[in-house]
């Protein structure tokens, strides 16, 4: 999302008063989004194992504590940073729950698996990049051959680079033979 958020953008809003303006100003917000996907992601999944330990109580004084810290981010990052400052409060307040909550679970758990953790997240981070750069690459040389304006072309730009990215992907994934990654593709051959 990343890497596409302009063609995304174009094809989504680009219609009568929202011009080329406009588009620049929420690529960068999906920009922005898209760097604190994995923050929120990982937080809501941490929160979730603490719910299946029985454990509602910490989640929410948590997230109590994280309203309050949100507030005060988006005041100070918003006259920083505009309208993507809302994003990097919420990014930088998931960080800080997803680390409360690795803790506690650390210590509930007698330990977590960091070692088994670390290189499969590592390697998927990397994995992304490469796919990133890849897919961002294939859009850059489409508009520079193609060299149009229109839906079609932005269309076309998108799914290219989209699918140029996921091959890449998939075939960064099965070389790594990610465990979980061989488990999706099992399902999907079925």
């Amino acid at each position: 999302m990343m890497a596409l958020a302009n063609p995304i953008v174009k094809i989504v809003y680009q219609r009568q008063a929202f011009d080329s303006a406009a588009v620049q100003m929420v690529s960068s917000v999906l920009v922005a989004y898209s760097l604190g996907m994995f923050p929120s992601v990982g937080r809501q999944i941490l929160t979730r194992v603490c719910y299946a330990l029985n454990d509602a109580k910490t989640p929410f004084r948590i997230s109590g504590f994280n309203i309050l810290l949100n507030v005060g981010l988006d005041y100070l990052l918003v006259k920083s940073f505009g309208m993507s400052g809302l994003v990097f409060a919420s990014m930088g307040v998931n960080l800080i729950a997803g680390g409360m909550l690795l803790i506690y679970l650390n210590r509930q758990l007698e330990g977590l698996a960091w070692r088994e953790w670390s290189l499969p997240i590592l390697s998927l981070i990397a994995a992304s990049a490469v796919t990133g750069f890849t897919a961002w690459v294939t859009s850059w040389g489409i508009a520079r051959i193609w060299q149009t304006e229109g839906l079609v072309f932005d269309l076309v730009q998108l799914s290219v680079s989209t699918i140029v990215g996921l091959i890449v992907f998939a075939v960064i994934v099965a070389i790594l033979r990610i465990r979980e990654a061989g488990l999706l593709f099992a399902r999907l051959r079925r």
